[in-house]
């Protein structure tokens, strides 16, 4: 039962996370308000909500039954335990950037549909998401250097300060011109360095194997790019918006 479950999510994952690297251009890549603009960001939304879900039963089914999902378990138990041990690291990262991956995608969802109105971005639901990606990044960063998970360490910082970016946001006191624009941007943007960082972490990093150099570049590049992205567009439309 939870090979099968395991099976049916991860060929879900995988599809919908295709779907997603390539739908996060099309958005970006189309006239702003437009409704090709509009349409093919809901599909990335869906895309990537899927991804979450399905990254999460993946996770939670290797978690309980970890024998059950390995294909081609060690045969001495010292090897097995090592390699039960290592699945279930890579699980519990792939739950938290599923968390990561939903936190975005629906805080930028929520930004753009009430815009400068904000009290939907309070609501129980969508403020306890906020708290626990931000809280338990600290955790994870750690969990991540016990471990030695450079991933775990890196997306648990990263987490948080996503996380009380959102809440900051939700809270001020006032807001810019259009300030919700480039909240909305930048949520976005966050939701696909979280989709290129799974990509590679979990499945492009097989073309990097044997070269430990590239594979690390491979995990930080989505968000280094991603950042410096996120910081140029902010600052250019606060300019244009100031205008």
């Amino acid at each position: 039962m939870m090979n099968t479950i395991f099976t049916l999510s991860q060929f879900v994952h995988i599809t919908a996370g295709a779907l997603a690297l390539v739908l996060f251009w099309m958005p970006a890549m189309l006239k702003k308000g437009s409704a090709n603009h509009s349409r093919f960001g809901r599909y990335y939304v869906y895309a990537m909500y899927t991804v979450a879900a399905t990254g999460v039963a993946m996770a939670t089914t290797g978690l309980i039954e970890p024998l059950a999902v390995i294909k081609q378990p060690a045969a001495s138990a010292d090897a097995l335990a090592a390699q039960i041990a290592d699945r279930k690291n890579a699980w519990i990262f792939l739950i938290y950037i599923s968390l990561l991956t939903l936190v975005t995608v629906r805080h930028g969802v929520l930004v753009l549909r009430y815009k400068a109105q904000r009290q939907q971005l309070k609501s129980p639901l969508h403020l306890s998401l906020m708290l626990t990606l931000t809280l338990l990044g600290p955790v994870m960063a750690l969990w991540g250097y016990q471990e030695k998970l450079i991933l775990a360490m890196i997306f648990g910082l990263l987490g948080t300060t996503v996380g009380a970016g959102f809440l900051r946001y939700s809270f001020k006191a006032t807001l810019t011109k259009l300030e919700w624009w480039i909240e909305h941007l930048g949520a976005m943007i966050g939701s696909g360095i979280a989709c290129y960082t799974a990509f590679f972490a979990f499945g492009g990093s097989r073309l990097f194997i044997d070269h430990g150099n590239l594979r690390l570049l491979s995990w930080t590049l989505p968000g280094v790019v991603g950042f410096v992205v996120i910081r140029y567009l902010s600052g250019k439309y606060q300019r244009r918006f100031a205008d």
